[in-house]
């Protein structure tokens, strides 16, 4: 329902319009769309079934409503424990309790997955214990102070501690607007981003910093910021200083672009640059997680497609015969080849080339593991992984609307659906949500096992005939 607000002046200027509405339920990205006045608008910060009073912007057919008052709560509203929250660009879910969050993020994938017709029950929700001062990644803005940027705009909010990240990065944060205010380091005007990444052991955790210019500020090589370099390297605990020009090529100034980074048991080299998962707390339980669901002994050929630095292609390695592990970034193929010469493994194989590509040059697999980006899986690997008709296949997504997508394309290629039993920019924390079982036609049965990454929970859907580790990125 909704009640047209009407437009006013106060103090000579035009208020937005306002207008008073139920909200309807979420979207996959946190947001929510609501109908009035002929409108289609939508609106972040609220919840399904309250009723909020929405100051409206935009035109034709790209509304936006801010929510600026809660005419009747729901019962999982929480107070967002960042003082920032309403500005900056990095939070979506501030405003549920912990618990809500789960509830609504479980919806969610159910929803999708039911739109595709795909098994929706869930058998298990594995929260964090603390889901907060998880994340270990953080890109910076430079300029007359530092933060994290305004959403949907370049301005800086800065920060001093933020809630979410590492308490290292909130105390790089402390120290970089320490070293703005006494002019040790020059004001970028927001051009210039520091990429942050935490390296080292569970019990000396380190920064990986890499500096890249943005907005027109273009980094052809490292003069511009040598001495900005040399001051963020003289800080405690860093464990290197890159530079990148934003197209691929990145350059060490202090230290290797290559550090080490334990994730439970596992030890990986990771580049700076390179993506990686920003829950280390949650990692352990995916890994695990993996190594149950493939169930692997010794025999199996396995590829693991969009593989980054190997994290979880070499986490099974040594229960394999033979490892393929494909990968665009030829800088996270150079470290995933250090790792598996840090562990002596001899039946790794790297392929630096697009998913796409490689997959053609495949040959028969028991076992295939994809991590794609948040756009889901390319259409030929599709075809060629429902061509190669594995026994298993273990699905990792940031995206629970790109896998349903997937999962049901795979189905359409030969695969039915069957049950059986197993186990993404949010407020604080990770969520693995999994389930399903893949068989071949009705003789022949496969498991995609499917993980769909939130940041910081776990949420483990039914297994069925499409088997699926679920681990959620930004839902």
């Amino acid at each position: 329902m909704a009640r047209n607000g009407k437009r006013d002046r106060a103090n000579g200027a035009r208020r937005r319009e306002r207008v008073d509405v139920q909200l309807p339920r979420f979207h996959s990205d946190g947001t929510i769309d609501v109908q009035a006045g002929g409108r289609q608008i939508t609106v972040a910060s609220g919840i399904p079934t309250e009723t909020v009073r929405l100051a409206l912007s935009g035109s034709g057919k790209h509304w936006r409503g801010e929510v600026i008052a809660v005419l009747d709560p729901a019962p999982e509203r929480a107070t967002p424990a960042c003082p920032v929250v309403d500005s900056c660009g990095g939070c979506e879910w501030q405003h549920l309790n912990h618990d809500g969050q789960l509830k609504h993020k479980a919806a969610i994938v159910r929803r999708l997955l039911s739109a595709q017709r795909l098994p929706t029950r869930i058998d298990e929700i594995v929260p964090m214990p603390d889901p907060w001062r998880y994340r270990v990644r953080a890109q910076i803005a430079l300029g007359p102070s530092a933060g994290f940027r305004e959403l949907r705009s370049k301005r800086i909010v800065r920060l001093n501690r933020c809630p979410v990240v590492h308490p290292r990065i909130s105390w790089l944060l402390e120290q970089l607007n320490r070293l703005l205010k006494l002019g040790e380091l020059p004001d970028f005007g927001g051009k210039l981003l520091l990429h942050v990444q935490i390296v080292g052991s569970e019990r000396e955790r380190r920064l990986q910093l890499l500096l890249e210019g943005t907005d027109g500020l273009r980094l052809n090589g490292p003069e511009p910021i040598r001495s900005t370099a040399a001051v963020l390297a003289g800080l405690r605990d860093v464990d290197s200083v890159s530079w990148t020009d934003g197209a691929g090529h990145v350059e060490a100034l202090h230290g290797s672009i290559f550090s080490e980074i334990e994730v439970g048991q596992h030890r990986y080299i990771v580049p700076a640059g390179s993506f990686f998962q920003s829950n280390l707390q949650l990692l352990p339980r995916l890994l695990d997680r993996i190594n149950d669901l493939s169930r692997l002994d010794g025999t199996q050929h396995i590829a693991d497609i969009y593989g980054g630095i190997g994290l979880l292609g070499l986490s099974v390695a040594e229960r394999v015969q033979q490892l393929t592990i494909i990968e665009i970034d030829p800088i996270a193929t150079e470290a995933g080849e250090r790792t598996a010469a840090l562990r002596e493994l001899v039946n790794v194989r790297f392929v630096a080339a697009p998913a796409e590509d490689a997959v053609l040059m495949l040959l028969a697999l028991e076992r295939v593991i994809v991590d794609p980006p948040r756009t889901g899986l390319d259409r030929q690997v599709v075809e060629t992984i429902s061509t190669l008709q594995p026994d298993i296949i273990l699905y990792v997504s940031c995206n629970p609307a790109t896998f349903a997508r997937d999962a049901a394309a795979l189905r359409e290629r030969g695969r039915g659906v069957q049950r059986q039993d197993r186990q993404g920019r949010q407020s604080a924390g990770g969520q693995l949500a999994q389930g399903w079982r893949h068989r071949h036609r009705a003789h022949e049965r496969a498991s995609v096992q499917c993980a769909i990454l939130h940041r910081q929970h776990a949420i483990w859907p039914h297994a069925q005939s499409l088997g699926c580790v679920a681990h959620a990125g930004r839902l």
